[in-house]
């Protein structure tokens, strides 16, 4: 990366780099549908419990990588290449070491377990997903290397590549091949991102340090890996509970829920993902702070004004869509229309969590939120302890999920605004998915769940919701935001 950049080049490569976040992300959202056609619900169940091997496996550089994200660019704007080859080389070792620990920690998990038994699929997935993991490892170190030094279109181009012949091979593989028709088409994806990434003359070097000499990294990324990892943990309690009290066919009904929930919280995260360099210039003092934050709240208004009734119509229109394409999940449908209200809330909270981390308050917001979790997961435990049902999970999920999105939003609007303005945000965030979740909770009282339903319910929704968007939507700047948005 290089001071020379221009701000709008950086911009837009963020933007480019979201695109393709945003474009594989769809891929893989085909895939997961195609899969639980294919699967069935019990067979799509166990998939989803294997994928969680991959999402914590993605933590095991234990915060390295993070690190090096905000190591490495100051050492290559300043030239100092033998500070920029230790931090990636203790990073890497780090990562390494990480990974081996958490394949060691699977098997023996699994080892002890029922797991295997009950799926019958032997050692093959588990061991395939692990290899994953160190594919997923070494992608993240060549993405973070080159990010640092400027290439954002190798990046951009190897994240549309490992989605599209993944997600491809895994679509067509499916259906004769099963689990491991996805298991080898993610495989063979991310070895061609791999070999994308390698080409670029920017690649780092894949000589790995002492273990050891990643630690200051780590102890530098902790904030960010602490935050994405509570995150993560927090969207996967209901997960881990419905594996361990309901059963993978329950869990596979409920995951068509889980699939609803990934897609309301993309917009969000593509979002942050271009608005985040911008904090991080702001922190640093290479970027004027008012400005920043003024663009920030604009874009955290437009997101909690117009994400709600898309949320609402989406969970109108999924009880006909599924029972029409995947008709052996239908019961699945109520878990999901909980799911989606749960991350909205969760949505509303993503942009002030990453301005707390691009502003350097991390630490600040890391208790706070490890007690928001803390509470999600015991509420989650304990109802599906007592009553396993998918409905019931997703309320006791939902909750917790606006438990912490409540905290951070009120850390961060402290960080945003001042005096009145700091509760004028925190409003102005919820009421709209309050006021939606009312609508759409009244409105599905009433008729059946068929495409007449779902019409006369969006009908109704967009009456109810006109009024509010009319009097919030005043003053926004969509505008200038679009055009902030392009620098």
């Amino acid at each position: 990366m290089s001071e020379r950049r221009p701000r709008r080049g950086l911009v837009a490569e963020s933007s480019r780099f979201a695109l393709s976040q945003y474009l594989s992300r769809a891929m893989l959202l085909a895939r997961g549908l195609v899969a639980a056609a294919a699967l069935g619900p019990a067979g799509f169940g166990a998939w989803n419990a294997l994928v969680l091997i991959l999402d914590y496996g993605s933590y095991a550089s234990l915060g390295a990588l993070y690190g090096l994200d905000l190591e490495l660019p100051p050492a290559v704007v300043s030239g100092d290449a033998s500070r920029a080859t230790r931090a990636m080389r203790g990073a890497w070792g780090l990562a390494l070491a990480g990974g081996a620990a958490f394949a060691v920690a699977v098997v023996a998990y699994l080892a002890a377990g029922t797991w295997l038994a009950v799926t019958g699929w032997g050692w093959g997935p588990p061991l395939l997903m692990l290899a994953a993991v160190f594919v997923q490892l070494t992608f993240h170190y060549h993405a973070s290397v080159l990010r640092a030094r400027g290439d954002f279109a190798a990046v951009s181009a190897a994240v549309t590549l490992q989605a599209s012949i993944g997600g491809g091979i895994g679509l067509l593989a499916v259906w004769r091949a099963g689990v491991w028709g996805l298991l080898w088409g993610w495989l063979i994806g991310g070895i061609a991102a791999l070999v994308r990434l390698a080409r670029s003359p920017d690649r780092p070097p894949l000589e790995p340090a002492s273990p050891a000499s990643g630690l200051p990294l780590a102890r530098a990324g902790f904030p960010l890996f602490a935050y994405f990892a509570l995150s993560l943990v927090l969207r996967s309690l209901d997960r881990i509970a419905l594996v361990r009290f309901g059963g993978n066919e329950s869990l596979g009904r409920y995951s068509i829920g889980l699939i609803a929930a990934g897609l309301v919280l993309y917009p969000p995260e593509a979002l942050a993902t271009v608005l985040f360099p911008r904090l991080a210039a702001a922190a640093e003092g290479a970027r004027d702070p008012a400005r920043t934050r003024d663009e920030l709240v604009r874009a955290q208004r437009a997101l909690a004004l117009l994400l709600p009734p898309a949320v609402a119509l989406g969970a109108f229109w999924a009880g006909p869509i599924i029972t029409v394409l995947l008709p052996r999940f239908t019961p699945g449908v109520p878990a999901l229309r909980i799911l989606a209200l749960g991350a909205l809330l969760l949505a509303m909270a993503t942009l002030p969590g990453y301005a707390l981390l691009g502003l350097k308050r991390g630490m600040r917001m890391l208790p706070w939120a490890a007690g928001a979790v803390l509470v999600a997961g015991l509420l989650v435990f304990s109802v599906a302890a007592v009553s396993p049902r998918a409905s019931h999970v997703a309320m006791a999920a939902a909750a917790g999920q606006g438990c912490f999105a409540l905290v951070v939003l009120v850390l961060g609007a402290r960080e945003l605004a001042s005096g009145s303005g700091r509760s004028a945000l925190v409003a102005g965030s919820l009421l709209p998915s309050l006021w939606a979740a009312a609508l759409a909770a009244l409105a599905l009282v009433f008729g059946g769940d068929g495409v007449a339903a779902a019409a006369w319910r969006s009908l109704a929704l967009a009456l109810g919701y006109a009024p509010l968007l009319l009097a919030l939507g005043r003053g926004l700047g969509l505008r200038d935001l679009l055009r902030a948005w392009r620098g």
